[in-house]
Formats: structure tokens, C-alpha cells, sequence
């Protein structure tokens, strides 16, 4: 906050130097301006209301994902190990779940603001899952 606050008043001045210039003659002047912006990066889920479909599809909700990273990011969705039928439905494009535990969303190689419906697809192993989470990862 403070921060921000000497850059708006380094620019006011800067700007009131610049309207301040006599009549006679002419006067160039250049303002230099540099900036450092944090990046930030979230992805979080909203949870839809309801259960199993009738085709044993389960409706995870909604992602939105924000990430300024220049060189973009990567959304992981971690999984159980012992689902090998199971896929994970983003947009309406399957993604059979890795082996791993980790498996790929989306892969941006550049900034984004982005929402994603999301469903899982246990395949032929219907039951429970013990857990699942959404990662992100900044590619710098």
C-alpha cells in the first residue's frame, strides 16, 4: 500500500513538473515510469449442488482460474491411484486420470482468466473417491 502510494506521488509531481512550463520557448521532458507487478495465480472450485447423473457421471462444480504469469501455468487435478477406468470431464473433453495421482487440466503458455465445468467419470469403478484437489502451477 505504501508502495503504491510513492508511485502515485513520484507520477503527481512528475505530472504537475510537466504542466509547469513557461510560455517562451519550447522544453522536452521524458518521464521514465517502472513498475513491479507480483505474480498471482488461484484456482478454486465451486462445488455444484447434487450428486451422481444417471449415466454415473459426477458433477464437480465450476473452476475459475486467474493467473498473470507471463509465461503462463498448468491446473493439476490430484487424484486417487486406483481409478485406471476413471477420467475427469473438462468442457465436455475426457481426460483419462493419470496413473501418477497428478493429472493435467490445462497447460497455458500465457496469462489467463479462465472458467472450466468439471465432472468425473469413474468408469466401470463405481463408488467413492477419498479425495481430489486442484493445483496450480506457475511456469516462470
Amino acid at each position: 500500500m505504501l508502495r503504491s502510494k510513492r508511485i502515485a506521488m513520484t507520477a503527481a509531481v512528475a505530472v504537475a513538473a510537466l504542466t509547469a512550463v513557461p510560455s517562451s520557448g519550447s522544453i522536452n521532458r521524458t518521464i521514465h515510469l517502472r513498475a513491479f507487478v507480483p505474480v498471482y495465480c488461484n484456482v478454486e472450485l465451486t462445488p455444484s449442488i447434487g450428486g451422481e447423473a444417471d449415466n454415473g457421471i459426477i458433477d464437480l462444480g465450476r473452476s475459475q482460474e486467474f493467473c498473470n504469469a507471463p509465461r503462463g501455468y498448468r491446473i493439476i487435478l490430484e487424484h486417487p491411484t486406483d481409478l485406471p477406468q476413471a477420467a475427469v470431464i473438462s468442457d465436455a473433453v475426457r481426460i483419462p486420470l493419470s496413473e501418477t495421482g497428478e493429472t493435467v487440466l490445462a497447460d497455458s503458455d500465457q496469462p489467463a482468466i479462465q472458467f472450466r465445468d468439471l465432472a468425473l467419470d469413474l468408469g466401470h469403478e463405481q463408488g467413492s473417491i477419498s479425495r481430489l484437489g486442484l493445483r496450480m502451477e506457475v511456469k516462470y
